[in-house]
């Protein structure tokens, strides 16, 4: 007797949707059926469903956007109601991991069909992105966007052979955040100017920066005297050291290559930085200090381990918050040391160019950018946004911006700060031109290596240059020039590199 098995409902409805699905050639059929027998029907929807449902988003009034998952999207979710109240048009927020916002999202603007109508990015990746990005004023207008309210260095990104295809939505500079507790306190101003000659206070030079991290090292009491990435994120750390002391020379010092595409890197000032960079790691704790995490080096600072963080402004955020961190109530900001605002990664919105609903994408970008609401999203606390502050108004209303902060004055205090870095005449925005990923690639992996002991700075800096030059080769010298020479132009005209 053979027994009759039945499949359950939901396989059927799924099998059901996978035999109708129309793949677009990313898949043929009859390998989604085959994949749909081996792994299950909802397995293989739920593998390809991020582009095998994008068909389904072209109509009405819907707009899919798309962030990077951690970050913003739980707390953008809560705001879809009031947007469709507001607009209209219903919004979905889908996410994908922050380390593949390069490859998912660069092959999702290459399909025929969108997989999301509006999506964040870091805006060094522009260069890559901007010919499948929409230009932001084909679509509205920047009033619309609020985009004169935007932070003045903030507003220079995200231009693509001189047209804007993105608009920040979280505004990343280096910051000081230091520990209060320690900085003014009486003995240890005391037992500092004993040994260095000269005031405790937040640094405003490398050396003052070395002096303070080297004095506040004290392993014996688990405390030292500062905290930077050595793993994923070194290039920020290292194009700090970089363009500090190419300022300290009155050298250009944004410029990472010349007017033709050579790399100006493997020289005294590239290897003085590197050497810098590697000497700082002497000062975090040494099971870390060769491969610190960005998670983790921000844990260690709220567990009130570390004296001070030149980092980026989600640090005093996090750090003034009593839920997550031992040291709430005890830290304040100072400008990072060295003359120059640093401004690295960061990240932007933008309309792909295969978007059915440019028109939805542009309203819920322009949506975003009303002050009350990027100001509300900011303020939320840090388990629910890390978005960091990019407009004019949220520093012009602390109180608004960082209302968990506002009673100890340290919401004025990291505005009154965050305003002078964003005001300075000298700033460094990362490049982003054809071909960024793999430049950074190369930096990323070679500082690690000077880093780690594995080669010598000059070693480092001479590998970092010859692929830079390959990247060059392989993406055009003629075509990087053009892309470079616009990425200069706007820097050169802001006086960035004066």
């Amino acid at each position: 007797m053979h027994r009759i098995f039945n499949r359950p409902k939901s396989q059927e409805r799924d099998l059901d949707i996978l035999s109708s699905v129309d793949t677009r050639g990313i898949i043929s059929r009859r390998e989604l059926m085959r994949r749909a027998s081996l792994f299950g029907a909802a397995a293989t929807l739920s593998t390809f469903g991020g582009i095998l449902k994008a068909g389904a988003q072209e109509g009405g009034g819907k707009v899919t956007v798309g962030l990077d998952s951690g970050a913003f999207t739980p707390i953008l979710k809560t705001f879809a109601p009031e947007f469709k109240k507001a607009t209209g048009i219903e919004v979905e927020f889908a996410s994908y991991p922050l380390g593949n916002m390069y490859d998912q999202n660069l092959l999702a603007l290459r399909q025929g069909t969108a997989r999301f109508d509006a999506f964040d990015f870091w805006p060094n990746f522009v260069g890559d992105f901007g010919p499948f990005l929409t230009p932001l004023e084909e679509v509205g207008s920047l009033e619309e966007l609020n985009f004169a309210d935007i932070a003045k260095p903030f507003q220079q990104l995200n231009y693509y052979e001189n047209k804007l295809v993105g608009v920040m939505i979280d505004g990343d500079m280096f910051i000081n955040t230091y520990r209060t507790d320690l900085f003014e306190n009486a003995e240890e101003q005391s037992a500092f100017k004993a040994k260095y000659g000269y005031d405790l206070a937040p640094p405003k030079g490398y050396k003052e920066y070395r002096d303070t991290a080297e004095f506040f090292t004290r392993p014996d009491k688990n405390l030292y005297g500062m905290v930077e990435v050595t793993s994923f994120f070194v290039y920020a750390f290292f194009i700090n050291q970089l363009v500090q002391l190419g300022s300290e020379k009155g050298v250009r010092y944004g410029e990472l290559f010349d007017a033709e595409m050579k790399p100006q890197l493997s020289n005294e000032i590239g290897e003085e930085a590197l050497r810098r960079y590697a000497e700082m790691t002497a000062f975090m704790p040494k099971d870390l200090a060769q491969a610190m995490p960005w998670d983790v080096g921000r844990q260690i600072f709220f567990e009130g381990k570390v004296a001070q963080a030149n980092w980026w402004t989600d640090m005093p955020k996090g750090a003034a918050d009593p839920k997550i961190s031992k040291v709430a109530g005890k830290v304040k900001c100072a400008r990072s040391w060295g003359d120059v605002t640093v401004l690295p990664y960061g990240r932007a919105m933008g309309i792909a160019a295969n978007s059915k609903n440019k028109e939805g994408a542009f309203k819920a970008i322009a949506w975003m950018q009303q002050s009350v609401n990027a100001n509300r999203w900011v303020a939320e606390t840090f388990e629910q946004s890390l978005m960091d502050p990019w407009r004019m108004s949220m520093f012009d209303d602390p109180k608004s911006t960082f209302p968990l902060q506002a009673e100890s004055g340290f919401a004025d205090n990291f505005a009154s700060v965050s305003k002078e870095l964003l005001a300075s005449p000298k700033a460094y925005l990362d490049i982003s031109i054809p071909g960024t990923n793999r430049y950074l690639a190369s930096m990323i992996q070679h500082v690690q290596r000077a880093v780690t002991g594995q080669a010598t700075p000059k070693e480092a800096l001479d590998a970092m240059s010859t692929e830079f030059e390959e990247t060059t080769e392989t993406y055009g010298r003629d075509r990087q020039v053009a892309h470079y020479d616009e990425y200069r132009q706007r820097m050169i005209k802001q006086g960035y590199w004066s």
